[in-house]
Parts: structure tokens; C-alpha cells; sequence
């Protein structure tokens, strides 16, 4: 039978080897390396993954912040008849 035949073609890259060794993390784990060993993927991939964007506004109640937005258009018919016939 060939070589490329057999079943033990299947088994090739099943394991790590003598010589090169799997080791666990190399690299370490997650997102470890972010701004030393793997700054140029995080770089390339991840633009603007560091660095702090905007303000932190502890405690947002959004009532204080409630400004709803009124077409200049829209003003007259939001006005009373009485405020409309002093005007004229």
C-alpha cells in the first residue's frame, strides 16, 4: 500500500514533538502583552485600545440632562391661540 494511503498519515500533527515542545502560555494569557511583546498586533488589529476616552460622569441621573430638541419650524404650532392672536 503507499504512504498516502495508510492510517498513520492521519496521526501526523497530533502531537507537539521532542524538540519544539508545547509549552502552556508563551505568550501569556488573554490580552497579556498588550503594550510590550504584542504591541504590534494590538496595534495593527486593535486601534486605540488604550488610552481613555471622554469624561467619567459618576452617578448620571438623567433628569438633570433632559433637553429636548424643538424644530425652529415647529414653534408657532406649538403655541396657544391667545399667545398667537397677541402677536399678530
Amino acid at each position: 500500500m503507499t504512504t498516502r494511503l495508510k492510517n498513520k498519515r492521519k496521526k501526523r500533527g497530533a502531537c507537539h514533538g521532542r524538540i519544539g515542545k508545547h509549552k502552556k502560555h508563551p505568550g501569556g494569557r488573554g490580552n497579556a502583552g498588550g503594550m510590550h511583546h504584542h504591541h504590534i498586533l494590538f496595534d495593527k488589529y486593535h486601534p486605540r485600545y488604550f488610552g481613555n476616552v471622554g469624561m467619567c460622569y459618576f452617578h448620571k441621573t438623567m433628569n438633570r440632562f433632559h433637553c429636548p430638541i424643538v424644530n425652529v419650524d415647529h414653534l408657532f404650532s406649538l403655541m396657544p391661540d391667545s399667545v398667537k392672536s397677541a402677536l399678530e
